[in-house]
């Protein structure tokens, strides 16, 4: 009915849980504090949770322990109806000529190795390594090949990387992750991956296309642009002890 867990490592908790079984979650948060914080140098523990603004519930629990809100999120939503154009995923002409293609990604540890390395470098981290992804490809039940995008740099180190998971029953899907290199950013990379998965969900039948996103102004000015529309905010609550 729930489990609580980290995300690549200690310091960020992640509930899920059933709605009928929300009287287990203070003792759910009370095991995260003891099993998933981070310990820092000095001893402190410190713990952050990612909790949508609408989830009342869950912010007094988490306010009542001592958890202050403090950098945002927003999740953002796409309806896919057959009246709304959608641009042919198109790089510029220069960018073509520059020796930019894009391709879907393939089950080989070069390709995941080279996901890891984007994701990395897109997101200023050094944890993310092929394991991860290679564990990721063979145990996520919806995931797909012809729904994970890249961009290949001139020197075939990928440029730009777009994952797309789809629900089939509910015909809903997500972008998670959405990232470029720092050296190749202003190109049209991750706009031009995005329209190839949208194109590519029409065409698979999906409904409704979500993406997470920070208070990052160009990533948000890129989804704006797509037709995302702002669908949920939400706050890291963080407790430091």
């Amino acid at each position: 009915v729930g489990a609580a867990h980290h995300e690549g490592g200690p310091g960020y908790a992640f509930l899920e849980l059933h709605p009928d079984y929300r009287h287990l979650e203070a003792e759910m948060i009370t095991w995260a504090e003891d099993h998933l914080a981070r310990v820092h140098d000095d001893g402190t523990r410190e713990l952050v949770f990612f909790v949508y603004d609408y989830d009342f519930p869950r912010r007094t629990l988490l306010m009542d322990r001592g958890y202050e809100a403090r950098w945002d999120g927003v999740m953002r939503k796409m309806r896919l109806n057959s009246r709304r154009p959608i641009p042919a995923p198109d790089l510029r002409p220069d960018v073509i000529a520059a020796g930019y293609t894009i391709r879907t990604t393939e089950p080989t540890h070069a390709d995941a190795q080279r996901i890891a390395d984007v994701i990395n470098a897109g997101f200023n981290r050094t944890f993310h390594r092929a394991a991860e992804l290679t564990n990721f490809y063979a145990n996520s039940p919806d995931f797909r090949h012809d729904l994970d995008f890249v961009a290949v740099a001139p020197d075939g180190s990928f440029a730009s990387y777009a994952g797309l998971t789809l629900e089939p029953v509910n015909k809903y899907a997500i972008f998670e992750p959405v990232c470029t290199h720092p050296d190749h950013r202003r190109q049209g990379l991750a706009q031009a991956l995005m329209l190839t998965g949208l194109h590519k969900l029409r065409a698979l039948g999906a409904v409704d296309v979500y993406v997470g996103t920070g208070d990052a102004i160009p990533a948000n000015r890129l989804y704006d642009s797509l037709g995302f529309t702002e669908m949920y905010k939400g706050h890291g609550w963080v407790k430091t002890w």
